[in-house]
């Protein structure tokens, strides 16, 4: 019979670690859901602390003891302890069998449901676990797919999934002492590719990477040395590694004399460097990431990033942000319906318009030129005005006479093609 206690802080902003804790002396099991919420198994557990009750009320004394103030509940799924603790006062145990009866009137936002499928179900009027758990199982997988069918059963309080037993990260750091001390910097560099060596070892082991890592220089006298490097791309090459250290720290020595090492890595899970036959090459992650970094030292770390749009309505408001790593892609496979793009042009080119009863009707630029056979706007935007610097423009999309399609913007003093669509 399985057995499933929920511990759920009263207050999100208490030590979530040390809940972790009072789990783990409890149960081998323990599943950790984020946001102050444990799930433990409570299987098995009689013979050492009693009844689910018992175990309950010892749960809640134990975080107790430790500065905590929880709610328990108990049940066979993690859906009614969840729902049993939220909605409990202090501790709740759901009898075995009554899962779908203590749920029937919980809300449904309990649930972690896709937006769509929320949406969906709200334009229903379904407002209760119970609600959905009496719909029709073939018609609401007509309407919602897979995905409404498993919610129904989390919702009937059916959970077969075992609990996903936390582990503790590992900790990827290397530290090294230097008994007689290190007075310049190519000892130093050794000594930190040493460490990086040993990193990326356990690193490859694991089928991980790094995309990041920081290193500590004690100095003599009790001060520290401290920085941090974020690579182009995840890396587990020593030699790659080595020659970003070296160029950081030639970019930026330590003041003294170094007595110790410290260097961490941050790990990540990295993808192949070429996911399929059709895939263009890329190029080796060894090589880019010494490139951006030269790159960093020549031009500043301010320079140099991936695009990132800032919140403004401003056209062409884009700055730089930090590398991010790809994500997986989706939908492969699937036809995708095709999409009209506008290719802004940076600079805008500017023209000159002819205009009739308001409209633009004739065009001409050094890229483009004819006549406007069909056009729509304008569109009027502005912003920024609490600044020294506003702006106004008004945008037209219009068809010339050839078939391009461009649109027009004109600022309030002269007409410039902004961008042409593909």
């Amino acid at each position: 019979m399985t057995r499933i206690a929920c511990l759920l802080l009263t207050n999100e902003l208490q030590a979530h670690a040390a809940l972790l804790q009072v789990a783990l002396a409890h149960s081998p099991r323990v599943e950790d859901a984020g946001a102050g919420c444990i799930y433990l198994d409570a299987s098995g557990l009689q013979s050492l602390f009693g009844d689910d009750a018992r175990l309950a009320e010892r749960l809640r004394d134990a975080a107790f003891a430790v500065g905590l103030a929880i709610r328990v509940g108990v049940a066979a799924s993690r859906l009614g302890a969840l729902a049993a603790a939220r909605l409990g006062a202090g501790v709740t145990v759901v009898e075995p069998g009554g899962d779908a009866a203590s749920l029937a009137t919980a809300p449904l936002a309990l649930l972690t449901l896709s937006e769509p499928l929320a949406t969906r179900l709200s334009r229903w009027g379904l407002r209760t676990l119970g609600e959905l758990a009496a719909l029709p199982t073939a018609g609401l997988f007509e309407r919602a797919g897979a995905e409404g069918v498993q919610a129904q059963r989390l919702a009937r309080g059916e959970d077969p999934r075992p609990l996903a037993s936390w582990r503790p990260v590992p900790a990827f750091e290397e530290s090294v002492e230097c008994e007689w001390g290190l007075e310049t910097l190519e000892p130093v560099v050794e000594r930190l590719s040493e460490l990086a060596t040993q990193l990326c070892g356990r690193l490859g082991a694991r089928g991980l990477a790094a995309d990041g890592f920081e290193w500590v220089c004690r100095l003599a006298g009790g001060c520290a040395h401290e920085g941090a490097l974020t690579p182009a791309v995840p890396l587990t090459d020593a030699a790659a590694v080595t020659g970003l250290l070296r160029l950081a720290l030639e970019a930026r020595p330590p003041r003294g004399i170094v007595e110790g090492l410290t260097l961490r890595a941050r790990p990540t899970r990295a993808g192949a460097v070429q996911e399929s036959l059709t895939d263009p090459s890329r190029p080796s992650p060894r090589f880019l990431a010494a490139t951006m970094n030269r790159l960093v030292a020549l031009v500043g770390s301010d320079r140099i990033g991936a695009p990132a749009l800032l919140d403004s309505h401003r056209p062409d408001a884009v700055g730089l942000g930090a590398y991010a790593s790809p994500s997986p892609r989706r939908g492969e496979g699937r036809v995708r319906a095709p999409v009209l793009a506008l290719r802004r042009l940076r600079p805008p080119a500017p023209a000159a318009v002819t205009l009739a009863s308001g409209r633009p009707v004739a065009m001409r630029s050094s890229r483009l030129a004819g006549r406007i056979v069909a056009g729509v706007g304008p569109w009027r935007s502005s912003g920024e005005w609490w600044t020294t610097q506003p702006w106004l423009q008004d945008e037209w999309d219009v068809e010339l006479a050839d078939g391009t399609l461009c649109r027009l913007a004109h600022d309030g003093s002269a007409w410039h093609i902004a961008g042409v669509y593909d």
